[in-house]
């Protein structure tokens, strides 16, 4: 064995020896920080008083659909490779393709500027708006009404919020409608791409090994965010690397933007939604990706424009088949349905019973008549996955807005949040191909004609010249033609009609333009219908949640309320997959680069660089484990979170970072629906695979300065303190070595 490595083991045997030494201390401080522990629970920073700790709000940042942090004094955020796929698409060419290669800045001028769509936020502050959200709404407003009068109190509390260049705010409701706070964002006028692996490191295993584990994916990426001024942002707070490497069974807490889940929803909903639209969104999805696969097989330019399409549809797909089978293996029906009796019988049981009923009876009508129109909304639902049709409803519809007044205009269209809409429909047009969506469009008006009569769409039938007899080479006929015509596909022509006033955009001859005029009305009627059901949702899902938190209590619980992409904390414990024996799977807990190496190869999808082999080959795990069996890649925990939990970072019990959320297991995923720890497992990339990429793939010194990671002959450190180069089996918190 080398000096270097005796150096590295006699420092860490110094460490186990302080650690053993204070046992003690150590045991009382794991005592106090389980109790903290919520075993369920995405909870906002005020609901979770008895933390060890809490990052600062403004540490965690929204990025895009996902989270991300500081993890420097200069701006620089740390996130998923998954969560930039659109910034990386966008600014990609044939030429130098960054999904492929990856991407460096040796310095900030080089760093990639993000198409202006790419929102990167930090929460300002969080308000209570109950009162002023429900001026004026009684049991007696439902339907349209209540949600016009929600809506409108909403749109006049976001008027004045949104006061300044670059805020943005939201209302959002908090337990099914019981309460409401408005949260207030900052966005960053700049975000630049720093560092980006390449897809085949951020995304090993591809699609198929999507909610799988075990995952060695490199699922990170660093962006830096500027102010104003065109310098890098400077934040009050920012996220420490961890020295030490997460242990089994220790305390871990995350803190993101988790997406929606659907939990303390009645049996019918659930049902509506796992056996009916999840078997048929499934079926669509495949068929638009075997689709764009056809097309893109050996076209390289194809396979960059469809890369984003390509992984979010095989990445819902592959949640809601998992979704399916977790369902099964669980009895999650015969749960649900217990569930619902228990909180029913004690509802029944309340002197105020009959409003409980009205609450489930009001549910349930909403419940019948989406029901009924299932089929008609699941395949507008992928229609709008279309490129030009969907261009064309959003060029018309700014034209609409923009003859309005600004404080009028609906969000989304007002003047400071133009130039982003601007952007987001010429990324748009970065990920179409006229062929493909030629094809696509016509496999979708064939699954059209065979919808039952009464799910069929009026307009579509109108605008495409559908009849019963309608054949496969007519209809692609018409849609041939429709394509030649438009001029919507070209940037410059889309610009043009971005500036066109409503008056001069009614009279445009492009088909794509009068099929979003044509079809406005009808569309406008189906929104009227949406918002009578919503309004419906709202009065009786805000009754049955009183119930079920009124329920909870009795039992001597605190219910979490629903994720909904405000910030959250959770917490739970690094544990292994439940489904194997941790003293027999080597990779029950954790994945390292001796496994990585060890799969690599095996199948095609599991590929890396030669960068990859060389740095294994030349310099093992480093400075930053024992050997490579030691250098975690990916970990399990069983903190709670779910979709838009990508990006969070997770901490240990001092506040370091020792890792970002990026998925969960296939068991995992049914915690959108009902949590149970015992099965559920978040998957976290550890911030070691980060540094070692850096060190020894890419040389990136000046990022790794930034990040204060030193190295010496001896051993590497974080800051001033060692690296400790394998997991300490103790029985708390990581002491500092120095202690």
């Amino acid at each position: 064995m080398n000096s270097f490595r005796l150096q590295q083991l006699g420092m860490l045997r110094q460490t186990m020896i302080r650690c053993v030494l204070s046992f003690l201390l150590c045991f009382l401080l794991l005592f106090s920080a389980a109790q903290s522990v919520a075993q369920e629970g995405m909870w906002l920073p005020e609901q979770q008083p008895d933390w060890p700790m809490q990052p600062a709000t403004s540490t965690v940042l929204k990025v895009g659909s996902c989270s991300g942090t500081f993890v420097s004094p200069k701006g620089l955020v740390l996130t998923n490779h998954h969560c930039v796929i659109d910034l990386l698409q966008s600014r990609s060419t044939l030429e130098n393709n960054y999904l492929e290669t990856g991407y460096l800045a040796l310095n900030h001028d080089l760093e990639l500027r993000a198409p202006a769509d790419f929102i990167v936020a930090k929460t300002l502050s969080r308000t209570e708006v109950t009162r002023e959200v429900l001026q004026g709404v009684t049991d007696r407003v439902t339907g349209r009404a209540r949600f016009n009068m929600i809506a409108n109190n909403r749109n006049e509390i976001l008027r004045r919020c949104e006061n300044a260049p670059n805020i943005q705010c939201r209302v959002v409701e908090q337990y099914d409608g019981i309460g409401y706070l408005l949260i207030r964002d900052e966005i960053f006028p700049q975000v630049r791409l720093v560092w980006a692996p390449p897809e085949d490191v951020g995304h090993f295993g591809g699609v198929e090994d999507n909610w799988q584990w075990p995952r060695h994916s490199a699922d990170l990426a660093l962006l830096r965010v500027y102010d104003q001024n065109g310098k890098p942002y400077q934040p009050a707070h920012w996220l420490p690397l961890s020295p030490a490497a997460p242990s089994d069974g220790e305390l871990v807490f995350t803190a993101g933007f988790p997406g929606l889940t659907q939990r303390y929803r009645v049996e019918k909903e659930a049902r509506l939604a796992l056996e009916t639209f999840y078997p048929l969104a499934i079926d669509y999805l495949q068929e638009l990706e075997d689709t764009v696969h056809g097309f893109s097989q050996d076209d390289a330019a194809r396979k960059l424009r469809y890369a984003p399409a390509l992984m979010r549809w095989g990445n819902r797909r592959q949640n809601y088949i998992g979704m399916l089978a977790a369902a099964d293996e669980h009895q999650f029906f015969a749960l649900s349905a217990q569930q619902e009796a228990d909180v029913r019988q004690w509802m029944q049981a309340q002197e105020n019973a009959d409003h409980y009923k009205q609450g489930l009876d009001l549910v349930h009508q909403a419940l019948a008549t989406r029901q009924r129109t299932i089929l008609q909304q699941t395949w507008w639902g992928f229609f709008q996955e279309l490129q030009l049709p969907l261009v064309a409803q959003r060029i018309y519809r700014l034209a609409q807005e923009s003859a309005r007044p600004d404080d009028r205009r609906t969000r989304g269209y007002q003047t400071q949040q133009v130039p982003a809409l601007q952007s987001q429909l010429r990324g748009q047009l970065r990920q179409f191909d006229s062929e493909v969506e030629q094809a696509l469009l016509v496999q979708l008006l064939m699954r059209h004609q065979a919808l039952p009569a009464d799910q069929k769409i009026r307009f579509i039938e109108h605008f495409f010249q559908l009849t019963p007899d309608s054949s496969e080479a007519q209809i692609q006929q018409r849609v041939a033609a429709i394509y030649a015509e438009s001029k919507l596909q070209n940037l410059a022509a889309l610009d043009e009609m971005l500036r066109l006033p409503l008056t001069e955009l009614r009279r445009s001859n492009d088909p794509w333009i009068q099929f979003a005029i044509e079809s406005a009305d009808e569309r406008l009627e189906w929104d009227t219908r949406e918002r009578e059901l919503r309004g419906i949702e709202q009065q009786g899902r805000s009754i049955l949640m009183d119930g079920f938190r009124r329920w909870a209590r009795s039992q001597g619980k605190r219910l979490a309320d629903n994720a909904n992409r405000t910030y959250r904390l959770s917490s739970g414990v690094v544990a292994g997959n439940p489904k194997t024996d941790p003293e027999t799977d080597p990779v029950s807990t954790r994945t390292t680069l001796s496994s990585l190496l060890s799969i690599t190869g095996t199948e095609p999808r599991y590929t890396l660089p030669f960068a990859m082999h060389a740095a294994a080959s030349v310099h093992g795990a480093g400075c930053l484990a024992v050997s490579s069996q030691d250098l975690t890649l990916n970990f399990l925990s069983n903190a709670d979170g779910t979709g838009g939990s990508s990006g969070s970072p997770t901490l240990n019990s001092r506040g370091e970072l020792i890792g970002l959320v990026f998925d969960s297991t296939t068991d995992g995923i049914l915690s959108d629906w009902m949590f149970d720890s015992a099965r559920h497992r978040l998957i976290h990339a550890d911030v070691r695979y980060l540094l070692w990429l850096l060190r020894y793939v890419y040389q990136a010194q000046e990022v790794l300065d930034e990040l204060q990671f030193k190295e010496t002959d001896a051993t590497c450190f974080i800051g001033e303190t060692p690296i400790i180069p394998t997991p300490i089996r103790a029985v708390g918190p990581h002491l500092d070595p120095a202690e």
